[in-house]
């Protein structure tokens, strides 16, 4: 493959040339012909619903039938779009243009493409370069794209017209790292169907909503392998068969929506964070450490991790406390029909210079050599180390690896309970970074699991 030109003195707080974001706004998220109101279910523009095989039982005419795209559609307006449908005065984004993080308004132009790579630059360092290239070509080649996302809101659009013939006030929110930016091409569909602002007993009345659900999607021809997990938030696990995502659903589970919220806005603060957690979740699924059912690692808590790292262990921090620097965008007193992924401007520039290579090497240094896991917990709420001292203690909970979930306050990473799974897992961050160390290139640590 032909090797990407290099330049070290980037301008880092911009990112690679001609490199932004996707356009991916919760509430009206813009690909290529096609604009969705995802809590209301409008659709603009082609239907993506003449692709889906028809249903077998009778379903009622969409109650908001497909119109030609305008310049302000309903339910937006000049005011900016919002999850929900409803206006707010924040300025509307277009296909056109991003938000510069430092408050400004620059020129949007589309992520590289496979067969366009060689013409984008990445920062690279004398020692790292090999790992930096191997990360960027990961992110390249494996994120989610346009049309990946376009397939998952035509069948987040079909499955809210058959759940509104039961609930009609319901809302069906796309959330995960479908919406927050760190999905792959593979990453599966997570949705939360909204019923009401009144706590759903998630032991009793959840799995009865869901077994509903189960038998409305069992009559559709698109739907296979349907089935309800009960746990502590149960979900219904189907697969789709027409784009071959596998999709969960929750009932109201409003601490979802929230945190995709808040990883959205940190996702898209620093052009190095979506490729770094990209890796780090292919390097952690390598080695089997990336599966919460196996007592390991789930892929939020690996988020966690990262933000985590580039906030409190490296300095200059890469990523601030949002929490704490934006009290009012993040607060729990903010209903989740009210919250809007267009992303306001947050007056941060990092002076952390390091490339990719170089953080994901302190990454791993970090949680091999430097993080107590018997007295911290991490934080990303503070945007720092806290004690056992400062969560709510209970011991089943918080053992092995303590992750502080940033609005419920619990251990995101429970699931490490067992000892000698966590041993394993401190055993593979431990040789992972030896070894990159030494050979200083990627392939050291994927050739075989640790």
């Amino acid at each position: 493959m032909k090797r990407r030109q290099m330049r070290q003195n980037q301008n880092f707080n911009n990112g690679p040339p001609q490199f932004q974001q996707p356009m991916q706004l919760w509430g009206c998220v813009q690909v290529p012909n096609f604009q969705v109101d995802l809590m209301n279910g409008r659709f603009r523009g082609p239907s993506p619903l003449l692709n889906r095989p028809p249903m077998r039982f009778p379903v009622r005419p969409m109650q908001h039938p497909v119109r030609p795209m305008n310049n302000h559609p309903q339910g937006f307006g000049k005011g900016g779009r919002q999850w929900g449908g409803k206006n707010n005065n924040k300025r509307q984004i277009t296909s056109n243009e991003d938000e510069d993080v430092s408050g400004g308004k620059k020129a949007r132009t589309d992520e590289p493409s496979p067969s366009h790579r060689e013409q984008y630059l990445v920062p690279c360092s004398k020692g790292t370069e090999k790992i930096t290239i191997a990360i960027w070509e990961y992110f390249l080649d494996n994120k989610m794209s346009d049309e990946d996302l376009e397939k998952k809101l035509t069948l987040q659009k079909t499955l809210h017209s058959i759940i509104k013939e039961a609930i009609p006030d319901s809302r069906l929110f796309i959330v995960g790292s479908s919406m927050n930016g760190f999905a792959t091409r593979t990453s599966d569909v997570d949705m939360c169907l909204y019923l009401s602002d009144n706590e759903i007993n998630q032991k009793k009345q959840a799995p009865i909503i869901l077994r509903s659900l189960l038998r409305s999607f069992r009559c559709c021809s698109f739907v296979s392998k349907a089935h309800v997990i009960t746990a502590k938030c149960p979900i219904l696990k189907f697969t789709d068969n027409i784009s071959g995502f596998e999709c969960d659903i929750n009932i109201n589970n409003t601490t979802g929506i929230r945190n995709t919220h808040l990883l959205r806005y940190y996702a898209h603060l620093d052009w190095r964070v979506r490729p770094l957690m990209l890796f780090i979740k292919r390097w952690a699924r390598f080695h089997d450490i990336n599966d919460a059912s196996k007592k390991t690692i789930s892929s939020y808590s690996l988020c966690l991790m990262l933000l985590h790292y580039l906030q409190a262990g490296v300095k200059p921090p890469v990523l601030p406390c949002l929490q704490s620097m934006r009290q009012k965008l993040f607060s729990k007193a903010n209903h989740v029909c009210d919250l809007s992924l267009d992303l306001e401007a947050i007056n941060f520039t990092s002076d952390n210079k390091s490339t990719l290579g170089e953080l994901f090497l302190g990454f791993l240094d970090y949680y091999a050599n430097d993080f107590s896991y018997d007295d911290d917990i991490i934080s990303i709420r503070k945007g720092k180390k806290i004690t056992r001292n400062d969560v709510s203690y209970r011991d089943s909970d918080w053992k092995f690896l303590c992750i502080e979930e940033p609005f419920e306050g619990t251990n995101t990473a429970r699931s490490v309970f067992d000892q000698y799974v966590f041993i394993r897992i401190l055993r593979v961050i431990d040789t992972s970074f030896h070894n990159l160390m030494k050979y200083r290139n990627t392939d050291s640590i994927l050739k075989s699991p640790f």
